[in-house]
């Protein structure tokens, strides 16, 4: 892989695990405080053939035969995919809670039994790290290959940061040299999903798309949204691979890179824009575009009721890097993916994988019988007692 860094074996839960008896939620502890595990089901109702729409088609494997993403992707995938969401927006809109390590969400899916041993994983998604005396953090790609039971590997995921005075990003791995080890650090939110190497071409129930260009620009966005809807795939994580046929008709980017973590509670939409820097560029020849993210219907009741009643990332969070050819002053190297408009003169192709299972990691404290969250102050869990839950360790 890329700027390879290693990721250690994610070590069994310390402390006292506690289990509701269904296996689904584990209440369990970490230096950073208690953390509780929900896991839930999705996809019920997918259609079992699919539909494509205009300016979608869908791909065969095959056709993919002689391309790198076919090795490094499309093998990846399958029913037994899960993701993991570990902190969210309400850490961003609260300004509480906000760090946290990525071990934490290993360590809970390992807990929960969801980590098969003897099964490599390609783990993707979008994540936030912090600023230290050592590196400066940022919008995370997480792209790294893991293996059960343990969920150790390789990574090159890698983090964008706007310099001082700056408005587009600049990407860095997320190591400190001369260390090999991914930086355990995240911020806000850690968002991304599970996918196991299967043994064909490509993982069963995955589908591959082409978005067809137009010359106004597609909004690739909302093509797969529209894909997924009316294939009835509620939950899935997303990768798309964009590169430049006609240097005279690119595709057309706009990226958001956060400025600095909120210091305090956001109270207008306005502050949020404030603290980030949103651009428009387009891809270079010689450059591609890879974005990877997961959706699940998310909700947070504070931040819809902050935009009005919209909905946290309808179309899926997602984060991007340009790859190829380094990305250029007036690039975001890395950063939140927020349009992506595909012309005549781009290749893009989008990878589906619908995911059934879905693991939420909130942190909470306890509140007589009540698990409140340590962001809003919401219940999170109103059945919590020592009758109903029992110790797992």
């Amino acid at each position: 892989m890329r700027h390879s860094a290693i990721i250690g074996d994610a070590l069994p839960l310390g402390g006292r695990v506690l289990s509701d008896g269904s296996g689904k939620r584990l209440l369990f502890g970490t230096g950073q405080g208690c953390y509780l595990a929900a896991r839930s089901v999705w996809n019920e109702q997918t259609n079992p053939r699919p539909s494509a729409l205009p300016s979608v088609r869908i791909v065969a494997a095959g056709e993919l035969a002689d391309d790198p993403l076919r090795d490094a992707h499309l093998r990846y995938g399958g029913p037994d995919s899960f993701s993991v969401d570990l902190q969210g927006i309400d850490a961003f809109l609260f300004a509480r809670a906000k760090y946290f390590r990525d071990e934490t969400a290993r360590q809970a899916v390992i807990a929960l039994g969801m980590a098969k041993p003897d099964t490599r994983y390609l783990r993707v998604g979008a994540a936030g790290a912090p600023p230290t005396d050592d590196h400066p953090g940022g919008e995370v790609l997480e792209h790294s290959l893991l293996a059960g039971p343990h969920l150790s590997g390789e990574s090159s995921t890698a983090s964008g940061h706007l310099p001082q005075g700056g408005d587009f990003s600049v990407a860095i791995p997320l190591t400190v040299p001369p260390s090999p080890r991914l930086l355990e650090r995240r911020s806000v939110y850690l968002h991304t999903a599970f996918l196991p190497q299967t043994d064909g071409p490509a993982a069963p129930g995955s589908h591959l798309l082409r978005l067809e260009g137009s010359p106004d620009g597609l909004n690739a966005l909302d093509a797969v949204k529209a894909f997924v809807s009316v294939n009835r795939i509620d939950s899935y994580a997303v990768r798309i691979f964009v590169r430049v046929t006609d240097a005279d008709r690119p595709p057309r980017i706009i990226g958001r890179v956060l400025r600095r973590i909120p210091h305090r509670r956001l109270t207008h939409v306005q502050q949020a824009t404030d603290i980030a820097s949103e651009q428009e560029f387009h891809l270079l020849p010689g450059q591609e575009l890879h974005c990877y993210g997961t959706y699940w219907p998310r909700r947070s009741v504070d931040w819809e009721a902050l935009r009005g009643g919209k909905p946290y990332e309808p179309r899926g969070h997602i984060h991007m890097e340009v790859r190829g050819l380094p990305a250029g002053p007036r690039q975001h190297a890395i950063s939140h993916l927020r349009e992506l408009f595909v012309t005549p003169g781009t290749e893009c192709l989008a990878l589906i994988n619908p995911i059934r299972d879905v693991v939420r990691i909130e942190p909470v404290v306890q509140r007589g019988e009540k698990l409140m969250s340590r962001c809003s102050g919401r219940p999170v869990a109103d059945d919590f007692s020592s009758t109903a839950w029992s110790s797992i360790s």
